[in-house]
């Protein structure tokens, strides 16, 4: 047991000096300039943390910088914060069309040791100016408060529904839901923000969503409620039974597992109104939306201000 557990020792170090060199020969194939420089986004998480590290690419691609992607995440992990849920890479089976390069394992690894960047927490003036100041060589894997015009340009100029994505039973779904002016799309968020969060805080609980639904009840004179969730029976069980919604007057979207959430999305995006959660899946949602006059629905938590600017019409309840 004792050469075994000295052999895996052995073999890590050996492997740690590995991508030290390796590290070190690419960075002289940059500094003469037979390698082109270039910033490196890490991706992760789901389908909106996606969405929004491609924009952080598409800031400095527009500026002529080389862009790529390290999707490391989705090799070595590919779960929610507590191991429990699926994280695929979906980015481009929602938007196909979308301009992508894939950085390599090399690239990746290189780039993460030399060129990462630290300064991911700072104050949003402070990011902007960063953000706007970086060059490449540069690895970018943290979370940042972008600056508005990513929200208010770039986000409609990349991102758009794509219904072709749809399967059979996605398609009529969302067939229905465009037929239906008074559709109101409610995203229960669950999984990794079931419970309090340091980046969320405490999740919607009971009386929000009852607040939420008697709000649109006196805006909107039949409203038909369709609910997304990545627990789904949990939304059966323990959540409608609760509600104030008139009997017949709901759905439950139940068909789409953790490889299928870009189609919820696209769904919930279709809902002429919008009950959001915390996290960002239910604002991407409005973002996307054709509908982006109408009422969108949000726990009135200063973690949730930052979407005040954001949204055209927002009501915190």
């Amino acid at each position: 047991m004792i050469k075994v557990q000295n052999i895996k020792k052995a073999v890590k170090k050996m492997l740690y000096y590995l991508k030290q060199l390796l590290s070190f020969l690419y960075k002289i194939l940059l500094d003469l300039k037979i390698v082109k420089p270039k910033i490196i986004v890490r991706m992760d998480g789901g389908i909106s943390s996606q969405m929004h590290q491609y924009l952080l690419g598409c800031i400095y691609r527009e500026k002529g910088y080389v862009v790529s992607y390290d999707l490391t995440f989705f090799k070595k992990w590919a779960k929610d914060n507590y191991g429990n849920f699926e994280r695929n890479f979906d980015l481009l089976k929602a938007f196909p069309y979308l301009k992508f390069t894939r950085s390599s394992g090399i690239e990746g690894m290189v780039y993460s040791i030399r060129f990462a960047d630290r300064s991911v927490y700072l104050d949003h003036e402070e990011v902007d100016i960063f953000l706007y100041d970086i060059e490449p060589p540069k690895f970018l894997g943290g979370y940042y408060r972008y600056p508005e015009e990513l929200w208010s340009v770039l986000f409609s100029n990349y991102f758009h529904i794509d219904t072709q994505v749809f399967d059979n039973y996605n398609y009529s779904l969302y067939s229905e839901i465009t037929k239906n002016v008074n559709s109101v799309g409610v995203h229960v968020r669950r999984g990794d923000l079931a419970i309090f969060n340091n980046a969320y805080g405490h999740p919607a609980d009971l009386d929000y969503f009852n607040r939420a639904i008697s709000y649109i009840y006196s805006k909107i004179e039949t409203p038909f409620f369709y609910f997304f969730s990545d627990e789904p029976q949990w939304v059966e069980g323990e959540l409608i039974g609760k509600l104030s919604i008139i009997e017949e007057q709901y759905k439950i979207v139940n068909k789409n597992g953790s490889d299928k959430g870009y189609m919820d999305l696209f769904l919930l995006a279709s809902c002429a109104y919008k009950i959001t959660t915390k996290g960002s899946f239910g604002k991407f949602a409005a973002l996307l939306s054709e509908s982006k006059d109408n009422i969108v629905v949000l726990c009135d938590d200063p973690i949730e201000y930052i979407w005040k600017d954001r949204l055209v019409n927002p009501v915190y309840l």
